[in-house]
């Protein structure tokens, strides 16, 4: 009787990762599932950008999986890289790229996705998701800012005040090493005392609204924010939805200290509270009337503006993820 051919996977390591996995233990790991099918190698790219070429090189090889060892930045490297390879829509997949699927080891930051996702936060259990974990087809976000390149989200895309603290937490490494998340959100709310409100057009599905006193807006495809506050009670991984969530404001402090604490407390996506609005979308276009910093998945991408607004979509069910038993609290796909 053959021997069954071993299932093959490439864990792409962040060895700078706020919590970083000794390379002795994660050998150990990878060794332990080749008994159970798995031949796994290990990687370290030298960025973000080598490791979204890497991605895109070993799913276009047809390997199985990708494993993301890192935080959030890493993971949206990898999966860019596989979307990259599998082509955009309108081309179709290449070749077996479109089959190769994506896991992320947690040793980040803020680790949004794996705590969305069910990953345990113990590396070695992780990786053992290879084996045992759950197979998920979801939704995948594309933004593109004017013209430029298409870049693809799996949690959230933001557009103002929200990617402004992204920013900020960017130009502060050691901020981010030493509080972690708790960075994203003290700098948020000190930029909040003086951000201004900007006159702002979004167009959800063909259907076009002003809204003049715009602090930031969201489009989630998951339904926490962060990880942390409740704020897309609707959103589905595999509905071919995002909810754009827009927070809306006046000049006044006490007003704009009153939003974050209820933001803080959550229940923002259940309840009704004046400035935040919710809607359901296929494609979002955002116009500000001066230039808007914009993130996915926390990571920086540029400005959008009167001149290159934000266009947001989305590939439906169009990445294979490999999450924790009962992950998002609904069933597998």
């Amino acid at each position: 009787m053959p021997t069954p051919t071993a299932r093959t996977a490439v864990v792409l390591v962040n060895p700078t990762a706020r919590r970083a996995i000794a390379p002795s233990a994660l050998a150990a790991a990878a060794a332990a599932l080749q008994p159970r099918g798995w031949r796994v190698s290990i990687e370290e790219p030298a960025s973000a950008a080598d490791a979204r070429a890497r991605a895109e090189h070993h799913a276009r090889a047809g390997v199985d999986a990708l494993i993301a060892c890192g935080g959030d930045g890493v993971l949206h490297a990898v999966v860019n890289g596989v979307r990259d390879a599998a082509g955009a829509p309108d081309t179709g997949s290449t070749g077996d790229a479109g089959r190769t699927e994506v896991g992320v080891i947690p040793t980040g930051t803020a680790n949004v996705w794996a705590a969305e996702a069910g990953v345990p936060r113990d590396p070695v259990r992780a990786l053992a998701l290879l084996h045992d974990g759950e197979r998920r087809r979801v939704d995948i976000g594309v933004v593109r800012i004017g013209n430029g390149d298409r870049v693809r989200f799996l949690l959230v895309c933001g557009a103002g005040l929200d990617a402004a603290a992204v920013e900020a937490v960017e130009q502060r490494p050691h901020w981010k090493g030493r509080l972690g998340h708790v960075a994203y959100g003290l700098l948020g709310l000190t930029m909040l005392a003086a951000w201004p409100p900007i006159d702002t057009r979004i167009t959800i599905d063909g259907d076009e609204a002003r809204h003049p006193r715009l602090f930031f807006a969201l489009a989630a495809n998951t339904r926490r924010y962060g990880g942390v506050v409740a704020l897309a009670h609707r959103s589905a991984l595999d509905d071919g939805l995002l909810e754009v969530t827009t927070f809306e404001g006046d000049r006044a402090l006490p007003a704009r200290l009153a939003l974050a604490a209820q933001a803080l407390r959550g229940g923002l996506d259940t309840r009704t509270v004046r400035g935040v609005t919710h809607r359901q979308a296929s494609t979002v276009t955002i116009t500000p009337a001066r230039p808007l910093p914009v993130e996915v998945d926390g990571e920086s991408i540029g400005r959008c503006g009167p001149d290159a607004p934000l266009q947001i979509e989305v590939e439906h069910r169009a990445l294979t993820m490999i999450v924790g038993a009962g992950a998002f609290g609904t069933r597998s796909t």
